[in-house]
Parts: C-alpha cells; structure tokens; sequence
C-alpha cells in the first residue's frame, strides 16, 4: 500500500488554498441561509454609527438578539465591510480575516520553522473555522496578537503598538499585549507610541461624533460590558459547573487578582525578558487569560487561546509526554468536539455543558504553562537558530580566526567530569591555535553532580563555556538544546566524556573545516569490543534495521560524534526524536537533502572508557523510535 505524502500539509500555498475553499464554503453555507447574524449585528452598528443613532441600547439588543460590546472604534474601522453590498461583506469580512491570519502565522519570527508554522495552522484550523462560522471577531483579536508580536521581535514598535492600540480600542482583550513592552528595547519610545496611537484613535469617532458627545458614547459602551454578563452563559472559567456559583459572583475579584498575580511573576522573572522562548511563552500565557478569565468567552473565542498555546508549545526546548497529551486533547475538546459533523450533539452537550470538560481541561493547560515558564527555568527555542546565528546553507572551507562550537550533551555525569573535561578541550585547542573551539554544555536536566557548584566550577575552570539547562528530555532533545545556541559556522557534538581519541575527533573537525556539510564517526572493530552486550547488541541491531528498511548508505549513524556545517546544523534541529535515536532520524534528513556534502570517518576510543549498560527498557523504547523514523521520514 502507498505511503500518504504528508508533504501536501508542508506546502504553503497548499495550505492557504485549503483554508480559502473552507472559508469560503462556511461562509456560502451561512450566508445561503441568513444565519450571519453577527455580521448584520456589526454592520448595522456601523450604519447606526454614521447616523447618529447609538447600538449601545436595548433596542439594538432587542432587534438582534446580542449587545454590542465593541467601541465606537470598531465601527468606524468596520465601514469598508459595512457599506459593501449585502451580499458580499459577509464574504469580504471573512476571507480577508483567514488570510490575515494565515499570514500572521506564517510571518511569525524565523525561530519558528516552516514546519512548526504548517503545523500551528494546521491546529487551529478547525477553531478558525468555527470562527468564521459566527463572523466574530475573535479572529482579527488572535491575528493581531501574532502579528504585533513578531513585529516586536523584529524592533518594529511603532507599527507593533498601532496593532495592539486597535485590538484593544476595539475590543479590550488586545490591551493586555502592551505588558510585553518592557521585554523590548526602547520602551519610553514605545510608551510614547502607546500615548500617541491611542490618542488618535480615541478620538477618530470624533469624525462623526462631536467631542462633547465622544465621553458619553465611551460612557454607553461601558456600560453595555458592565450588564451583559447577566444575558447567557458564556464558557469562560466563571461559568464552569460545578464551581459557576461561587466563581460567578466573584469574577471580577478573580480578573483582578490573577492579573495581579501574572504580573508579580512577570516582574519576578525579570532576568527571563531578554529570552526570545520566555517572550513567546509570556505572550502564550496572556492569550489564554484573556480568554480563560473573561466573563463573555464562547467556544470560538478559544482560537485566541489556542493561537497563545501553540506559540507556548512550540517554544518549549523538550515537549513531554504530559505537554503531547495536552496538545491532542485541546485540539479535540477545543478543536473537534464543538463540530457537529464529527461529534454528535449530546456527546458535544454531555462534554461541554454538563462535565465542562473543555474549560477544565484547558484550564489545567494553563496553570501548567504559567508552572514551566516562571517557576522552572527557560532554555532557549530548540528549533532554530539563535539570534545573531549565521544561517547560511551554504557550506565553505574554514579561515583563520573561525569559531568552531562543540556541543557536550550531560545527564548525570561523573563526579570527576570537568577536569577531564577541561583537558580535553585544551588539547582539541592545541591542534587549531588559529581557531577558536568554543564549548556548549547542555544540561539534559541532570540530578546528580551537574548542581549549583558544578556550574560555578565548569566556569570558573573554562570561563568561556556556555551551559544551557532544560528539563530531562533525552540525549536528542539536549543536543537540539545546545546546537540552537550555536552561533559558530561549524560545530561538532560528542558525549561530556569526549569518549573517543583525540587523533579521531581532529579527523572529524578537520573534515568540517574543510566544508563538509556532515561528518560521521564510523566506530570500527576497537570500539565494538568495549562495548557492554546489550550496547553491543543495539548497534549492529541498528545498523541492519538501518540497512533492509531505511535502505541508507550511511548505516552506523549512532556514533555519537558527528560534525556540522550551518546547512547540517539546520536539518539536525528539524528531529524529533528525543532519545539515542535522534542521530538516526538526522542521517535519514540529511541525506534527502539536496546539495547536502556527507563523509564519513573511522574512529576509534580512547584508552581506558568504559562504555555505560543499557536495559532492555530503553532497546524496546528506541525500537519504537525506530519505526517512528521509517514511517515519517
């Protein structure tokens, strides 16, 4: 049976083309029937607007079954929509709305890959459509999040604070965004955008309104926040059974006291604002709260928090099985479950108005992102390069004065580790005097000798060693880790212990500044014979997996010491494999692609290594992992 080419997904024009057909059929299918309700609500409002006629009355109320509960700057801001003929502004509102957002994914900064955005697109994707289905506003909300978020990245303040002004004039969620400010350079100038762009646009109804009227008519739109929680049940924290009796009464005392919470820790973590995945990750943790603390959320509402998650989980260095199994049930209780073409309406009632199970699960997922991102500490995004990286893909032969990073990943190393360690890179340092090697430490969450005092020690010992600390993840996940720091245009990476010959890592180094894009250690019969039998067993084992069913040349891909140009660099942090296994799936990328130079060297250990056991546990997990790679690479 043929194999389903995923790739289709990976292809962005692929991807824009499907969410346009979908758009556009929800919207036919509503607009077909009458049923864009919000919509006409939003155009009338506007019309009323320019008439002198205020939607801020219960006759509005009364005429369309909904308060309007956005400013007087949306509706002048809604007037292109509003004034085309009846038929095509719902069609206009709602495709301009996809394609914003499809762009704000797919602009976000290059710390997160192609991938990565195809997948966060992918995952929103049936929210989104629910979005469109009601003509709400939760989309431009989720996009404008996105958008001023990745301009910020890219130090662009004015236009950042212009969106984020916007969004939150019109409806107040957006507001919130303005606390990242002071995670970014220039903030008085920034602070200074917020007074002026504000100010404009609390004034720009002022092109129908008199200004002694513009007071009152803010003063009719407060008022209509104030009273309509009291209209429907909504599916914010506050109405979740069974707690909604004690939570509802008090939801402005809890609005209050977790912002005031969320910003005690954001001052906290003061030290984390210069970290691009804390930035991502703070932001992430915003979008949920407007959402999860608001007393008017519907289930489309959640495209915002879902956008905050993904932004969340996508800048996490190790994803855990705990983080997996939150990311598939919200995509299906936020996702799936309030489609009624997948799952049927009393299951849909059962999940979502008697056990609140959405809210609660949601709910949960967001405590744990505010856990991990300010109370444990922060790496920095695993997927990519890091700031001021060079990335060309293009490889070239070493000059002097070039920079040579070595990545050592480290899960409870021996006691004795960063004197050996030290000698080593003296002797590595030894053979390139007119090269800098440059040493990165990833700490694979270490519970042994790796604490305080073996981080001052390692500094003080190579004052310029760079150690990145993440959560146990696996020995995949901690090179990932290291290599997303590396800043040099070539890098190796070898275990803590540096386990094989000096003369063999040179081979391989030389190799790498002789602009190979992919240098393999090859083990030969020396190291097999230190191997224990278990280890033994494990790598001829992979090396016939890897030749009858990844039909690969390259078959001893699990030496442990390999070396990397840019271009390499980049194919190894799209793995995913968090275990030993990881250099199998980075042979099996590198070798599909294109224009990639791939050698391999013959090595040999050092005297006196004594190689670790290995349990039958971790054959039968990294057999797993195995077939993970044959069916997905």
């Amino acid at each position: 049976m043929a194999k389903f080419d995923l790739s289709f997904f990976y292809n962005k024009r692929n991807l824009y083309i499907l969410g346009f057909l979908l758009a556009f059929v929800v919207t036919f299918m509503e607009v077909s029937r009458g049923r864009h309700l919000n919509f006409l609500a939003f155009a009338d409002s506007t019309i009323d607007f320019w008439r002198g006629v205020s939607p801020y009355t219960p006759e509005f109320v009364s005429s369309h079954m909904r308060f309007f509960l956005y400013t007087p700057v949306f509706s002048v801001l809604f007037t292109p929509f509003a004034v085309l003929p009846a038929w095509l502004g719902p069609f206009v509102w709602n495709l301009f709305n996809y394609t914003m957002f499809f762009a704000a994914v797919f602009t976000l900064p290059a710390r997160f890959t192609h991938d990565q955005k195809c997948r966060i697109f992918l995952y929103t994707l049936p929210i989104l459509a629910q979005s469109l289905l009601s003509f709400q506003y939760n989309i431009p909300v989720a996009y404008i999040f996105l958008f001023s978020y990745s301009l910020l990245e890219r130090n662009k303040g004015f236009w950042a604070v212009l969106l984020i002004m916007v969004s939150g004039l019109t409806k107040i969620y957006g507001i919130f965004s303005l606390a990242l400010l002071v995670c970014y350079p220039r903030f008085w100038r920034n602070a200074g955008y917020v007074v002026l762009t504000g100010g404009v646009l609390f004034l720009l109804p002022a092109l129908k309104l008199p200004l002694s009227g513009l007071i009152p008519y803010y003063g009719e739109w407060l008022n209509a926040l104030a009273v309509h929680q009291s209209d429907q049940t909504y599916e914010s924290l506050f109405y979740a059974q069974p707690l909604a009796e004690w939570l509802l009464p008090n939801f402005r005392v809890l609005q209050i006291g977790s912002l005031a919470v969320l910003a005690l820790l954001f001052l906290v973590s003061r030290r984390k604002w210069d970290t691009a995945a804390f930035r991502a990750q703070a932001l992430g943790i915003l979008m949920g709260w407007v959402v999860l603390f608001s007393d008017s959320s519907e289930k489309h509402t959640y495209i915002i928090a879902l956008a905050g998650f993904m932004l969340w989980y996508w800048s996490r260095p190790v994803r855990t099985r705990t983080d997996k199994a939150l990311f598939w049930g919200n995509f299906v209780l936020l996702g799936l479950v309030p489609i009624d073409l997948i799952c049927p309406v009393p299951v849909m009632r059962c999940i979502t108005q008697t056990l609140w199970l959405h809210v609660w699960f949601f709910c949960f997922t967001w405590l744990r992102m505010v856990w991990l991102t300010f109370f444990c500490p922060v790496a920095e995004f695993p997927d990519s390069f890091a700031a001021g990286a060079e990335t060309v893909d293009s490889s070239r032969p070493a000059r002097s004065g070039d920079t040579l990073d070595i990545v050592c990943p480290c899960y409870n190393p021996n006691a004795d580790f960063i004197s050996h360690l030290a000698c080593s890179l003296a002797e590595l340092r030894g053979f390139y005097p007119d090269k800098r090697l440059h040493l990165i430490v990833a700490n694979d969450g270490s519970s042994r000798n790796f604490g305080k005092e073996e981080h001052d020690q390692l500094l003080r010992t190579i004052p310029d060693a760079e150690i990145v600390d993440i959560p146990h993840g696996g020995k995949g996940a901690a090179i990932r880790a290291g290599l997303a720091r590396s800043q040099a245009p070539f890098a190796i990476y070898t275990d803590i212990d540096m386990p094989y010959a000096k003369e063999s890592m040179r081979q391989v180094i030389d190799r790498v500044f002789d602009g190979c894009d992919v240098v393999i250690a090859v083990r030969n019969a020396s190291y097999h014979s230190k191997l224990p039998p278990m280890r033994k067993l494990m790598s001829h084992g992979s090396r016939m997996l890897n030749r009858f069913f990844l039909n690969t040349r390259y078959t001893d891909t699990q030496g442990g010491l390999k070396g990397l140009s840019p271009a390499a660099r980049n194919v190894m942090l799209r793995t995913r494999i968090p275990d030993f296994l990881f250099d199998t799936e980075f042979i099996m990328l590198a070798e599909r692609s294109k224009g990639l130079r791939i050698e391999e060297v013959e090595t040999t250990l050092r005297e006196g290594v004594v190689m670790s056991k290995m349990s039958g546990e971790v054959l039968v997990r990294e057999l797993k992992n195995f077939f993970r790679i044959a069916f997905s690479v």
